[in-house]
């Protein structure tokens, strides 16, 4: 029986990781929808670079938040620890594509903001997620 238990523990945790995988694919295409109009919008008004810093440091706050609220609200429980990670990987993806196009490997200071801005963003919207209720359809 004991085996039993083991082999749906780790079914479930590799559902999890699957999932959380999902949501942070899910919150960079509404990141990348929010984006665009900043950038139309910078492209034809003139913004400085820390201008459009700050907005992309938003919609990246609001992309992680949004995977960890899927995330959370998908488990149910532990939606900090969910949308922390999801936060995790959501910044690391991000910054390992930044990298590879501007062809430079750096993981500076920026980094390590972004990682601090992911895990926080994405662990409130994990615990977000658990705290809201799926309507049932009866």
């Amino acid at each position: 029986m004991s085996k039993l238990n083991q082999s749906t523990t780790n079914g479930s945790f590799a559902n999890e990781i699957m999932f959380m995988l999902k949501a942070v694919a899910i919150s960079y295409i509404v990141s990348i929808i929010l984006l665009f109009p900043a950038v139309l919008l910078a492209t034809f008004q003139a913004y400085s670079d820390k201008g459009i810093a700050i907005l992309v440091n938003i919609v990246t706050a609001f992309g992680t938040a949004l995977a960890g609220f899927l995330s959370g609200r998908h488990t149910g429980s532990k939606g900090i620890f969910f949308g922390a990670c999801c936060g995790v990987i959501y910044t690391v993806f991000l910054c390992l594509a930044g990298n590879l196009i501007a062809q430079s490997m750096s993981f500076g200071l920026d980094f390590v903001t972004a990682l601090i801005i992911g895990v926080l963003c994405g662990g409130v919207g994990g615990i977000a997620g658990i705290n809201t209720k799926r309507q049932r359809r009866r």
